[in-house]
């Protein structure tokens, strides 16, 4: 176990690889004279190497003892990786848009660099700012804050940890994938309802606490997306701003495909009382596969960070009795754009859950 640990602790700070892919991708593309080719290096590294290895390197089922929990908590090497994303993206972030808004690539080379950059986006800046917002640090929030308002996503701080962790696997959370609903119509829900549930869900904090109009912490996250946006616009013009705003949708396309394909079809049981029985490790989709938990901070531990949502990464751990997805994120991604695969493979899982349950 301690070498597994030990292992683990650098192999963390794999998730800056695809940080660098972007910009190696136009420097291989621009030495091998197919620069257009170039730039979908990071999609296909993601979506077609990940997958493999994942398959090669196996599973990944060990859980630390107390003992090792406690020295992984006080480790400060942790928590330092997940605040470096936020000069490591926003470079990255700086650099994407100026890349894109060049005339040096083709449409299909800037379609494919902004595909690239919003791989990145969801990976590192939603996924990180995932992992921070949930902090009793400030500080970690406040960067998690920056990283998701990056991406045009700051609303995702509030619905998130007041909205979903609430009312996951409920009819109420727009986050939770009904059985038989396909990615499309969830992601058009996610992208026409999450941000207003913010918004709801702000107006009600201040309600609560009568606080002035001023204190909404979505003016915050917004206003500092709307400052990289007119950023852009003012240095690079139109094809800075669209760049921007096409790295943002993207990032959150992959957010919300990754939140579909962590809940599909799973529910709680409704009590007589009209409430729901508590959040466990069974309302969640746990995938222990190696490569893309050590990429995502273990967020395919994701049956856990429910169970206990301000469980630090390095000490999440494998619910072998929570519901098993067969394969890690990017491969499921692939597999959930097209609804009849999805609905072959993972109909019969969430049909057999059910039963173990005894749900209908």
């Amino acid at each position: 176990m301690q070498r597994v640990i030990r292992l683990k602790r650098y192999a963390y700070a794999l998730f800056l690889i695809p940080l660098v892919l972007p910009p190696a991708g136009l420097m291989l593309g621009a030495h091998y004279a197919v620069p257009d080719w170039g730039a979908w290096l990071t999609v296909l590294v993601v979506f077609g190497l990940v997958p493999l290895l994942d398959t090669c390197l196996g599973r990944d089922t060990a859980n630390p003892g107390p003992d090792e929990e406690r020295a992984l908590l006080a480790d400060p090497w942790y928590p330092a990786l997940t605040l470096l994303a936020v000069p490591a993206w926003s470079a990255l972030l700086v650099w994407g848009v100026w890349a894109v808004s060049q005339a040096t690539l083709g449409l299909a080379g800037r379609v494919g660099l902004l595909a690239s950059l919003a791989t990145v986006g969801g990976a590192v800046a939603i996924n990180v700012g995932h992992e921070l917002i949930h902090k009793t640090r400030r500080a970690e929030r406040a960067a998690g804050g920056w990283l998701l308002a990056s991406v045009g996503y700051g609303g995702f701080k509030i619905e998130h940890i007041r909205g979903h962790h609430v009312d996951v696997a409920t009819p109420r959370d727009t986050s939770t994938a009904r059985l038989g609903e396909n990615v499309y119509r969830f992601l058009w829900r996610a992208f026409t309802t999450n941000p207003v549930r913010a918004w709801e869900l702000e107006r009600a904090r201040l309600s609560r606490r009568n606080l002035p109009w001023w204190r909404n912490e979505l003016l915050l996250w917004w206003g500092l997306s709307l400052a990289w946006a007119v950023g852009f616009a003012l240095w690079l013009g139109a094809p800075g701003l669209v760049a921007y705003l096409g790295i943002g949708v993207g990032a959150i396309a992959l957010l919300e495909i990754v939140n579909y394909l962590e809940h599909y079809g799973l529910i709680r049981a409704p009590l007589p009382n009209g409430r729901y029985g508590p959040v466990t490790e069974h309302h969640s989709w746990n995938s222990p596969f190696l490569l893309t938990n050590l990429l995502l901070f273990q967020l395919q531990r994701h049956s856990d960070h429910h169970a206990h949502a301000a469980r630090r990464y390095q000490i999440l751990r494998h619910m072998a009795a929570a519901p098993q997805l067969p394969a890690g994120y990017a491969a499921l991604v692939l597999l959930a754009l097209v609804p009849p695969l999805w609905r072959r493979v993972m109909d019969p899982r969430v049909a057999a859950w059910r039963a173990q349950q005894g749900l209908a």
